[in-house]
Order: structure tokens, then sequence, then C-alpha cells
């Protein structure tokens, strides 16, 4: 690698969080992000990346008057310092294994071979461990010396890994999702992460037992105590999950998703996030939340479903795509 302290870097990472990091470590160059939350919401293809930005761009602005909820400008602002490569010699990607990173990853590199000029240096530092994290789940845990260095171990993306990143990101916004559910049994070994992150995915489906996604159920099965604190449901949204992160605002949304859905499978004390902060308040399940979760009814059948994942779109009208946890594929129901 080259002299560090005389290379003009660009260091593009996975949130504030570490790019924070990067500067307490004293690691020298410019910063920037790449942090949209693909997982959710709508990212069809046979769209320009233009086009998709609007898109992206409604679905992550919502029904909001915040002043400082710019969406497109931030989703613009990430492209256009990328784009002026001839300010660094040196593009370094710091993300790491899981699913938001890799959705992110894969994007990225797709974006970069469209729009930079082969010549460009592109690095990548992508962990999914660290020494001394025996439950390592992010960079953002990291001190800032141990984040430095990892800076010496960073790679020369390769043309596999550019290639994979391609075809994932072509799978990922395909209409069916029949390519991705492939594409994680195939050669993935250039993106070592992106097949657990892929099948992760997955496994957002509604399962085919109950029509519920795995996140889902595992808020149906935190709120089954009954009138538990959203804060404490936060905390324990994570068990067992390796590759998969939920966000407090993401949770706020799905309790109240699954509050109003015909019939309700929750209760929220009190109802409505405008009428709350994000974690404040409480969820229980009701009678027909308790029949899904034990399987005597089917989510699906009961409330209709209208969600995206990634290019495909769920909707009640027709067969919907699910989730076969037995057999570990998606089918179609």
């Amino acid at each position: 690698m080259t002299d560090v302290a005389q290379t003009r870097f660009l260091h593009v990472a996975n949130g504030t969080c570490t790019t924070r990091l990067i500067e307490s470590a004293g690691i020298p160059g410019s910063l920037s992000i790449w942090a949209d939350p693909l997982y959710e919401g709508p990212v069809p293809g046979g769209l320009t990346d233009a086009e998709l930005l609007d898109v992206r761009a409604r679905y992550l602005g919502g029904p909001t008057e915040q002043a400082d909820v710019d969406p497109i400008n931030d989703l613009r602002n990430w492209r256009t310092v990328i784009e002026r490569h001839e300010s660094y010699e040196e593009l370094i990607l710091w993300f790491e294994h899981d699913l938001f990173d890799q959705l992110n990853l894969v994007q990225l590199l797709t974006w970069i071979r469209q729009h930079l000029p082969p010549s460009t240096v592109v690095s990548l530092v992508c962990i999914g461990s660290f020494p001394g994290h025996p439950r390592f789940k992010g960079l953002g845990e990291l001190s800032a010396d141990e984040l430095a260095s990892l800076l010496e171990t960073r790679q020369r993306v390769s043309d596999a890994q550019h290639s994979l990143a391609e075809r994932a990101w072509q799978a990922f916004r395909a209409p069916t999702p029949e390519t991705l559910d492939t594409l994680r049994h195939g050669d993935t070994a250039a993106l070592p992460f992106l097949a657990a992150a892929v099948s992760r995915f997955l496994q957002e489906y509604p399962w085919t037992n109950d029509g519920l996604s795995r996140t889902e159920r595992r808020l149906l099965e935190l709120a089954n105590a009954g009138h538990v604190d959203l804060a404490a449901v936060f905390q324990r949204m994570h068990d067992g999950e390796d590759v998969y992160y939920v966000t407090d605002g993401s949770l706020a949304e799905l309790a109240e998703s699954l509050s109003r859905t015909s019939p309700p499978l929750l209760t929220l004390t009190p109802g409505g996030i405008a009428d709350r902060g994000l974690l404040q308040g409480s969820v229980a399940l009701t009678h027909v939340g308790r029949a899904v979760l034990t399987g005597q009814d089917d989510r699906i059948a009961l409330c209709g479903i209208d969600r995206w994942l990634g290019g495909v779109h769920l909707h009640t009208d027709g067969d919907v795509w699910r989730w076969d946890e037995q057999r570990q594929r998606i089918s179609r129901r």
C-alpha cells in the first residue's frame, strides 16, 4: 500500500459512527458515508440511478415536516463526493458483515464501476470479527486504535468483487426473489459475508407456517408477556441475530404497523408514533396476534400484505412469495 501520510484518501463508511472513529484515530483523508437502509422499502429494478434516488427519497422522507430531513439531498451528496475522483488518490470503503452493510456494499461497488474511471484506486475494509470482541457487532464498537489497525489490512477491490456485487445488486432488485435465493448457494467467496446476509434478508419474507416475517414474529413473541415497554423490547430484538439490526425507528414503525392491521395483531399504548417518543409506550398481543403467533391463523390471510422487499412488491392479490424455514428456501404460495 502507499504511504499513508502522503496519500489523499477518501473514506466512505457505513455510517457517521465509523467516520467519527476514523477521524478520532487520526487517519488522514476526507470522510463521507453510504448508508441507505435498503432492506426496508422499495428498491425496484429497471430504473436509472437518478430514478432510484427519487424512489428511495420518497420512501425515506415519509410524512415528515422536519427541516433537517432531506433524503434526496443526502443520497445525491454521497454520490457527488465520490464522483470528484480527481480530489483523492485512493477511495477506501469501510463496511462490515451485516445485512445493512452488505446491501450497501453491493450497491456501492456496482455504482463505482458504472461511474468512476477504471484507473480509480478503490480499497475495501470489511470485517465480521475482531480480536477481543467475542460478540462483534460492528465497526462502531471498536476503539480508535483498533479501527486504525484495520487500515493496513485493506485490500484493492477486485474484478471478481465488482462482478459479484453487480449480480447481487441486480438479483436484489429483481421483481421476483428466485435469482437472489439461487445466488446465495453459488460461489460468493469474493464477498464472504454476502450469502449469510442474503439468507437473513430472505427470512423477512412472510413464512409459510404463519405469514409473519422473522422480525414480526420476534416482536410478537416479546409482546406476548403483555404490555411490555418498547424500550425493553428493543433491547431483546437482536437476541439470536448475527447479521440483522433493527433500529429504534424501525421498531417503532413496525409496532405501529402491526397495531393498525385489520384486525390488529398488537395494541400500542399510547397509540401512534406522533403521540410519543420512538420507544416510549408499551405493546401487547391481541387475541388475533396470539392466534397468528401460535400458528392457528395466517397473518396474510387475516390482514393482507402490502410490502416491498428489494425489488419484490408483496401484495395480497395473487400468490405471495414466502420463506420456507423447513426447506430453507423461497417458495410461492
